[in-house]
């Protein structure tokens, strides 16, 4: 393999020449597909880069789909452009692109993929995982790669709590590290007359599965067929997008803006007044708080993971899972109080802005990794490495010997 396979998608940053005691963290990710893991990573590329510190981010495919926000920030990312690679290859490239920062700390971040990295990772890397999400199938990265883990990181406290439930996580360092923003300089919300329509945004991905898109149909329909002085924004993109369309092509209180830049979303939720999310689980919606930061009052489903911590009856509004005429009058209440949603707005900026901010997420991290690093010598990553058989669900697919690869020393980056 050559650097040929190597796609610098933006900019390197100028952090990358300076001389640093250490390169403190990679990361490794199976994609950058639009959505909430992907922006994490560039909320806390923006905050390391604020601290000295570079933060290369290694993409185990070539779906990037974050390339505009991450050239605008400076950042490299190192993309596979060969897909036709075999997996054992695509990791030994992985392994290779790690290798060349020679870190002190390696994060998995989305996908088997990036946690199978960790394992050709020398043991004296602080090796971590994160999870990002409350469901079944992230959970099955702690049993399968327990043995090339030193920590795992939780988006919220219920994850961290099912991780330590779980027996493989005996003697694993869990961390509660909320996602955190780069949030921009406040804006003060401009006045809006009290008969004006209660503006009530979804931003995230339109998909049944998780999300639940069927249920944000529903609420529409039923506050039209009750005549609410209510009008939606619907922003994103999905395989759900062209059926949630013509659902409600018909429905004049519906605005669909497609997907945005990121850059973009501070402007467009400055003009809404609710944010909705109606998903069966989460992690810790990004979304949620970077609407909640521009003063968005969330009215959300009432899951364990990242809502109940987050939204109190201070700062937004809970309703049970599924429960879509619920939903429907809160924000029949809203409408009608528009100083109680005023008070709402309020709070909820000043609790995620006090919180939830990128910086505060980067010292954390950095906190960990002190931690769990030994102070001793900087790690020796070998130039010559044995790729293990891949632990995927058909492991059949991949029987016989492992691969050896050899690296060469000019890819190394002296630190």
């Amino acid at each position: 393999m050559t650097t040929s396979q190597i796609e610098t998608v933006s900019q390197p940053n100028p952090i990358a020449g300076k001389q640093q005691s250490f390169m403190p963290l990679v990361a490794t990710t199976g994609s950058l597909m639009l959505g909430g893991s992907s922006t994490f990573l560039l909320n806390l590329f923006k905050a390391l880069g604020r601290r000295g510190y570079y933060f290369p981010i290694v993409i185990l495919s070539d779906r990037v789909e974050h390339s505009v926000e991450f050239a605008q920030a400076k950042s490299e990312l190192l993309a596979l452009t060969e897909p036709d690679l075999i997996y054992e290859d695509r990791l030994a490239w992985g392994y290779k692109q790690v290798a060349r920062f020679r870190p002190q700390a390696v994060l998995a971040c989305l996908s088997s993929d990036s946690f199978e990295v960790l394992r050709s990772v020398p043991a004296s890397v602080v090796r971590l995982g994160i999870i990002q999400s409350d469901d079944p199938g992230p959970y099955r990265l702690v049993k399968e790669y327990r043995p090339w883990l030193d920590g795992f990181v939780g988006v919220s406290t219920q994850i961290c709590d099912h991780i330590r439930s779980l027996p493989e996580s005996d003697g694993l360092r869990i961390e509660y590290i909320p996602y955190g923003i780069d949030f921009p300089t406040a804006v003060s919300r401009s006045a809006r007359s009290a008969d004006a329509p209660l503006r009530v945004v979804y931003l995230g991905r339109i998909i049944e599965e998780q999300k639940r898109i069927s249920r944000l149909i529903r609420l529409v329909k039923l506050l039209e067929q009750r005549n609410a002085n209510v009008a939606f924004t619907i922003v994103g993109d999905g395989p759900d997008a062209v059926q949630t369309r013509t659902a409600l092509s018909e429905c004049p209180t519906v605005n669909f803006r497609g997907t945005i830049l990121n850059t973009e979303v501070p402007g467009l939720l400055r003009e809404q007044d609710v944010f909705i999310l109606l998903s069966d689980f989460e992690g810790l919606p990004l979304s949620l708080l970077e609407a909640m930061a521009e003063g968005v009052v969330p009215v959300v489903s009432d899951l364990r993971s990242g809502m109940r911590q987050i939204v109190g009856p201070e700062a937004g509004f809970r309703f049970p899972i599924g429960d879509v005429d619920a939903a429907a009058q809160i924000l029949l209440a809203l409408s009608n109080d528009r100083a109680l949603l005023a008070k709402r707005s309020a709070a909820a900026a000043k609790l995620a802005r006090e919180h939830y901010h990128a910086d505060r997420m980067a010292e954390q991290y950095l906190h960990l990794i002190s931690e769990l690093a030994d102070g001793g010598e900087p790690p020796v990553w070998p130039c010559e490495i044995r790729v293990p058989a891949p632990r995927v669900a058909r492991p059949w697919l991949y029987d016989g010997w492992p691969k050896s690869q050899t690296i060469s020393q000019k890819n190394f980056i002296p630190i």
